[in-house]
């Protein structure tokens, strides 16, 4: 082991060396202290002469070219300076080159937010006009079945659902998917409430994993298309979502009217005082009588040709529009009232009212 003194005499001793006859100037380094030392590891020395070197600031390079010492350190000092700067500005150039990758990013996820936007726009399209097509060719009978034979049964319709829970052929199947739709209604709800306007792949990635098994077993397409396309037909019915610029969020809810809590109430000025549910039996009969004289009509063809006072009276219940309306006559359809939905979400009457329009006969039917 080799001492510092005896280290910083041999460095100081070849510094202060003359040059040689072609005017070099031997450099202090570990191999050059070492033969002068005669002896100690090269890891020692390398040590003790980093220590001198920094002390004494020797520059190699500067000394060979013989230069006044004052000049010497004003070119240390300079370099010194160049080299921070020279670190400085590959730095800076990183760090913009960072941001620039980040500004890049945004971008790419702002044109594939636009994209995936258009993408469940299209496929809400295709799947509405695919169940568009498919609802005729299986409601329509075979004109082509020879005479005096039977008609071969229709094809069963695949199944479709409307705004509340949907139009199924196949009860069974219809029964399961209820709660199913129920529940990931619900789970909509929760998530615009918490987080406002939402894509609908964002809406489809929050629901949860059980709940998706849960419709697929039911046989519910809980697809992102199938998805935006409920939600569209909520928005149209104004049955509580709203479409913003191609999102979905919660609908106002009106302010309701308020309502008697017992007791029989006035409807309109034409009609004797009704109770709700009674008001709503002769409602229906009254669209299926406007049905029977006019045809096959539209929801909103149906509001425009009932009489004012009894569209005006439904404020005091639940305030009417064409797609609660649509709602209404779905039901009715359901529990057997003469009435029948045809392509192009037109309804018509199929047979007279049963019985008398009161509330025992209508209950009774």
């Amino acid at each position: 082991m080799v001492a510092r003194k005896d280290v910083w005499a041999a460095a100081d001793g070849i510094r202060a060396r003359a040059p040689d006859a072609d005017g070099a100037r031997m450099r202090v380094s570990v191999r050059t202290v070492r033969k002068e030392l005669g002896k100690g590891s090269f890891g020692d020395i390398a040590r003790e002469l980093a220590e001198w070197k920094a002390k004494v600031g020797y520059r190699p390079g500067i000394e060979e070219a013989d230069l006044p010492e004052a000049l010497q350190r004003q070119l240390a000092a300079f370099g010194t300076a160049l080299l921070e700067h020279v670190r400085v500005e590959q730095t800076r150039h990183r760090i913009a080159e960072a941001e620039g990758e980040a500004a890049r990013r945004a971008g790419y996820e702002e044109t594939l937010d636009e994209a995936l936007a258009q993408v469940d726009l299209l496929e809400a399209k295709v799947a509405l006009l695919e169940a568009e097509i498919a609802r005729p060719r299986a409601e329509t009978p075979s004109a082509t079945a020879p005479a005096g034979e039977p008609e071969a049964p229709p094809e069963p319709a695949p199944l479709h659902f409307h705004p509340v829970y949907g139009k199924a052929r196949d009860r069974a199947v219809a029964s399961a998917a209820d709660p199913v739709w129920t529940d990931v209604r619900v789970a909509v709800t929760r998530e615009l409430e918490r987080r406002g306007p939402m894509w609908v792949h964002a809406i489809h990635v929050a629901l949860p994993d059980g709940l998706k098994r849960r419709a697929e077993r039911a046989g519910l397409p809980l697809t992102p298309a199938w998805l935006r396309l409920q939600l569209v037909r909520m928005a149209d019915a104004g049955d509580g979502v709203a479409e913003v610029e191609g999102r979905f969020a919660l609908a106002e809810a009106p302010r309701p009217e308020p309502v008697p809590e017992k007791g029989d109430v006035e409807v309109g000025a034409g009609p004797p005082p009704l109770s709700a549910r009674r008001f709503w039996v002769l409602f229906v009969a009254e669209v299926h009588d406007l049905l029977l004289e006019r045809g096959p009509l539209t929801a909103g063809e149906i509001l425009a040709g009932l009489p004012e006072e009894w569209v005006a009276g439904t404020k005091r219940y639940e305030e009417i529009d064409a797609g609660r309306l649509r709602q209404k006559l779905r039901e009715r359809i359901k529990r057997g009232r003469p009435l029948a939905e045809l392509p192009g979400k037109r309804f018509a009457a199929t047979a007279g009212w049963p019985g008398s329009r009161t509330l025992d006969a209508e209950e009774a039917a």
